[in-house]
């Protein structure tokens, strides 16, 4: 049978993770799958309780420890190269580890991963599970950040692709900022699949509104040429339909946005990333 890895961060929430565990142990009795799994700790503080003979459907589980805590998306990325350096083929699966991700959605993200080989397949969020707030706030967010980049990037980590288009996602650090805005920035064939965010397995959301604004800026940083070739137009566009003082400040302003996006893409970059930021592999 071909392989299929499932990569999924985590930082303390063990308890989620083992209810993922659980789903996914499911999806070989459902669709003859046979998951890898690969657990990205975020130098979680928690001693983790996992008991793989729980999970007799689930080919290996491994454990990637890192030295430091490094956030989701870095942790990703660092996932993503050690399944690179491995030589793997297989298909790769990314998912959140705290049940926002349908896991009974991963077979058909598989499926449809193995039918179009070149493409990455993105779970577009058909509806989302968080208060009205952050509803409102999220969708703001979409719009804000379409309009700076033209990019709207209505999904997040939940994915799948072929190994074989690895390289080309990863050959530059682009993913480690965000991984939406990497994966759309590195590789431009996408198939979008319509999937319902669900809620939590346990707990409460830990996106805030920081979250959320510190997330926009990483996504914008990475288009940060596109947003300097937009903003240079709607300059020239303002520099014909305002006066000369309201020019100025719009100016100042778009140029500051800039100088902001870049020293913040500049600090991510100078982040440096690489294999050694893994402490230890476990596999159980």
């Amino acid at each position: 049978m071909a392989r299929h890895i499932v990569i999924t961060p985590c930082y303390n929430d063990w308890k989620s993770l083992n209810k993922l565990l659980s789903e996914l142990n499911k999806i070989k009795k459902k669709s003859r799958r046979i998951l890898d799994i690969f657990i990205m700790n975020d130098y979680s503080n928690l001693k983790f309780n996992i008991k793989k003979n729980k999970y007799k459907n689930i080919k290996s589980i491994n454990i990637i420890n890192l030295k430091r805590n490094v956030g989701s998306q870095k942790a990703i990325f660092i996932g993503l190269q050690y399944i690179k350096k491995q030589n793997f083929s297989s298909t790769i699966t990314i998912m959140d580890s705290d049940g926002e991700d349908d896991p009974v959605k991963v077979a058909k993200l598989i499926n449809l991963s193995q039918k179009f080989k070149k493409h990455i397949i993105v779970a577009e969020r058909s509806k989302r599970t968080e208060k009205v707030h952050f509803k409102f706030l999220n969708y703001l967010r979409l719009i804000l950040t379409f309009l700076i980049t033209g990019k709207y990037l209505n999904f997040g980590n939940f994915s799948s692709f072929h190994s074989s288009i690895l390289k080309k996602i990863l050959f530059n650090s682009n993913l480690s900022m965000a991984y939406s805005a990497g994966v759309a920035k590195n590789y431009k064939h996408f198939k979008k699949y319509p999937v319902k965010k669900k809620k939590r397995f346990f707990g409460f959301s830990k996106v805030s509104f920081n979250f959320l604004l510190e997330h926009s800026v990483n996504i914008i940083s990475v288009f940060k040429n596109e947003v300097a070739l937009r903003s240079f137009i709607f300059l020239i566009i303002c520099f014909y339909l305002f006066k000369l003082k309201i020019f100025i400040i719009i100016f100042l302003c778009i140029f500051l946005f800039n100088l902001m996006i870049f020293i913040n893409y500049i600090r991510h970059i100078n982040f440096k990333l690489s294999l050694n930021e893994i402490k230890e592999v476990k596999k159980l």
